[in-house]
């Protein structure tokens, strides 16, 4: 392990691991979900680790980050030898920059315009996990995403940290579906809304995550969510008030040393 960057184990790694997630939006609720979750636990799906002033969270090829970093040469290394190829951080970094994510939020207590229920649909407020998962990542092509989010899901929902919300059809089958999937310390931070294709663009997606979203900020939720720059008028139209972004950044795989001539 590099000097600087510590897997997370014993009390004054959780606490230094909690100490620069706190107050962050969605920094704050996801990784502050996943350190209840999963510390001091070698096998679980999402790894922790501090550095000097930092907390690093990584599951699969993504990762996120809260905090300054002294060394980022060392932090860039470690993370491309580790397989991750997005990181998520809260401040500028020395890296390439893939995108911007938009942090929308709703108060606690207040509410965003919603109309009546969609025609002929069902509002579920305690859908199957792997009905969610199979809409979520469709395909074979999706199943080892599929997997691990279905299990990640179960563990969140088993211990309250996280909510789910579908829409069904007559025939009990998902139309519309999204999720609180870290719900942290009053925060609630949404995620992973979807709709079959044959139904988007009838409002049916925009009415379920506007109506998961009341319902948390009338229990007293702070809602937030995350989103690309194509998503920010849907989110804005829906009510959600703008509060900044986040840079996402890409690492490029570690190269092969150059053959001897």
């Amino acid at each position: 392990m590099s000097g600087g960057i510590r897997a997370l184990a014993g009390p004054a790694g959780r606490q230094a691991f909690a100490a620069a997630i706190r107050g962050k939006p969605f920094f704050g609720a996801l990784m502050g979900r996943d350190l209840r979750l999963w510390a001091d636990n070698p096998g679980a799906p999402t790894r922790l680790y501090w550095l000097p002033d930092a907390a690093l969270a990584l599951s699969g090829r993504s990762a996120q980050l809260c905090g300054p970093v002294r060394d980022w040469e060392e932090l860039a290394l470690f993370l491309r030898f580790a397989g991750v190829e997005k990181l998520t951080a809260d401040r500028p970094a020395p890296l390439p920059r893939q995108n911007e994510l938009y942090l929308f939020t709703l108060a606690p207590g207040q509410a965003l315009p919603l109309g009546p229920a969609p025609a002929g649909l069902t509002l579920d407020r305690n859908p199957p996990v792997g009905a969610i998962a199979a809409l979520a990542f469709p395909g074979e092509e999706n199943a080892a995403r599929r997997d691990a989010f279905y299990s990640e899901t179960c563990t969140a929902v088993a211990h309250g940290f996280a909510r789910l919300w579908a829409l069904t059809g007559a025939d009990g089958g998902l139309v519309s579906m999204v999720g609180a999937y870290a719900m942290v310390d009053g925060e609630a931070y949404l995620a992973t809304g979807e709709t079959v294709p044959e139904r988007r663009g009838c409002g049916i997606g925009g009415w379920l995550i506007a109506s998961a979203a009341n319902a948390l900020a009338a229990e007293g939720w702070r809602v937030t969510l995350l989103c690309e720059e194509n998503r920010r008028r849907f989110y804005t139209r829906l009510g959600f008030a703008p509060a900044g972004a986040y840079p996402r950044y890409r690492l490029d795989p570690p190269q092969p040393p150059a053959p001897e001539l």
